[in-house]
């Protein structure tokens, strides 16, 4: 059953990655018919549809809904691999390092708004970029959803299958991230070796920590720096649609 699973998840992303050009084209549609915050609740939910059902359902196909919970057997031998190199690590001082991180660039972000600098931005997601405050609910309501729904299909359920069928988490995590980088290359090439990067990070902290939940809120905190923090610092609260329509 997972190999035929992985054949049709191999299918199925082929499909993402093919359409992925025309996703960001539709996105804009929807945009100037229903404004950027419907835009922002359509994709959230699009991500929940396209990534987190799809984790839920092959899950449970595979018999394997506790492993939301607790660490896959299959993964065990990458994870005693990772504590014969003493790189375990306990979740409290990952978030500690997420909160000054958060911190850093709300300084970083204002520092540079003060002085009169443009923002640094390695990913082109225009579309999706709060520019009013009607905007910001909306695109955190995107940040949850991306964060629960990609880690549940990029950091448990894809890496599982390769994992079951090769016998290698190795293998299915190396799968798994160059996947998660490459479904993003609507923010462009540096926007795909970024992700690729956090992809590989947020896969070192849910086998490090063995805790799934905490990837997810590393996803999170991620997307709200970059998609509700940043815009916060450069003015976007201040700004009503209807200020933003007059102009």
């Amino acid at each position: 059953m997972a190999a035929v699973l992985l054949a049709l998840v191999a299918i199925y992303l082929a499909a993402i990655l093919w359409r992925g050009r025309l996703f960001r084209t539709d996105l804009l549609r929807r945009r100037a018919g229903d404004g950027r915050a419907a835009s922002l609740r359509i994709w959230a939910l699009s991500v929940a549809i396209s990534f987190g059902l799809p984790a839920l359902i092959g899950l449970m196909i595979l018999g394997q809904r506790t492993v939301l919970d607790t660490m896959p057997a299959a993964f065990l031998p990458l994870v005693f691999r990772l504590a014969s190199f003493g790189l375990l690590v306990t979740p409290e001082p990952l978030m500690i390092g997420m909160v000054g991180g958060t911190i850093v660039n709300v300084l970083f972000g204002v520092w540079r708004v003060r002085t009169g600098r443009a923002q640094i931005q390695i990913g082109n997601f225009p579309d999706v970029k709060p520019a009013v405050r009607s905007d910001l609910l909306p695109a955190v309501l995107l940040s949850i959803s991306a964060g629960v729904s990609e880690e549940a299909f990029f950091r448990l359920f894809v890496p599982l299958l390769v994992a079951l069928v090769s016998g290698s988490a190795l293998l299915g995590f190396v799968a798994a991230t160059l996947l998660f980088g490459a479904v993003h290359r609507y923010q462009g090439m540096r926007g795909v070796i970024a992700t690729t990067l956090v992809g590989a990070v947020l896969g070192y902290v849910y086998l490090a920590s063995g805790a799934l939940w905490l990837a997810m809120l590393f996803h999170i905190v991620i997307d709200l720096n970059a998609l509700v923090v940043r815009p916060v610092v450069t003015g976007a609260w201040r700004v009503s649609s209807s200020s933003a329509s007059r102009s």
